[in-house]
């Protein structure tokens, strides 16, 4: 990926007041969009998912590497939170990830996002990311909205399933779980606190720390007969999902 040309978050807001689209046919070689640069708070998912599909950009990179041996849960959260986004509107993404030793059961809940170009282990040195299952199979974790439910389609071989969402409360704690969000609000009387525990249970939602984010990914654009590359689709051709 060419990296000659970057912007940063509030130039990318700059240029979606053009409203400018991007062509049919696909996401352009343009400029790389850098995310958390000088101390810069990152951008809410929602804000990312809405701009992206307005402003061609040729990828996005996360300037400092995705420590979650150290940040809080509402970081961790929000990084997850943009993955998931960038994964949904076909931007590569350059990005490394941090964990603690005793983390490493994130790596099969978070490897149907774009693939980190690098995994630092405490204690265990840095090595690449050959074996995030996203770097081979697009789509492993994805949904799709209907009329009035959300279609889960879960491929990831431990737990393979296809899933109706069509209960308000879960469908409530799902959507609002997307932008990454207080485990307290999720669970906010009995009903919805049942629904968050159940999607956490199905590997639906991820809890960190006090924060909890909800992990498939929203296929907007459908691939037909696209080149599927590290986790993201390169477009050729899409079928909406309103």
């Amino acid at each position: 990926m060419s990296m000659s040309t970057l912007l940063d978050i509030g130039e990318l807001r700059a240029r979606a007041e053009d409203e400018a689209r991007v062509p049919d046919g696909g996401r352009p070689a343009a400029a790389t969009l850098t995310l958390g640069a000088d101390g810069e708070a990152l951008p809410a998912a929602t804000e990312l998912a809405a701009l992206l599909p307005r402003v061609p950009v040729a990828g996005v990179r996360l300037a400092r590497p995705a420590d979650f041996s150290a940040l809080p849960g509402d970081e961790i959260a929000r990084i997850i939170a943009l993955l998931r986004e960038c994964s949904s509107t076909g931007a590569r993404v350059i990005w490394s990830l941090v964990l603690g030793a005793r983390q490493l059961d994130l790596i099969p809940r978070l490897d149907h996002l774009p693939a980190p170009e690098t995994i630092t282990v405490a204690g265990r040195g840095t090595t690449s990311a050959g074996e995030w299952r996203s770097a081979r199979n697009f789509g492993l974790l994805h949904f799709r909205k209907g009329p009035a439910f959300l279609s889960v389609v879960d491929e990831r071989p431990e737990s393979c399933d296809r899933i109706i969402i069509d209960d308000p409360a879960t469908t409530e704690v799902f959507l609002q779980g997307l932008e990454g969000c207080a485990w307290t609000e999720l669970t906010r009387d009995p009903r919805h606190a049942a629904a968050a525990r159940d999607l956490a249970a199905k590997g639906l939602l991820l809890r960190v720390g006090d924060h909890a984010v909800t992990l498939p990914v929203h296929m907007r654009a459908w691939p037909l007969g696209a080149a599927l590359l590290g986790g993201t689709l390169a477009s050729a051709g899409k079928k909406k999902d309103e």
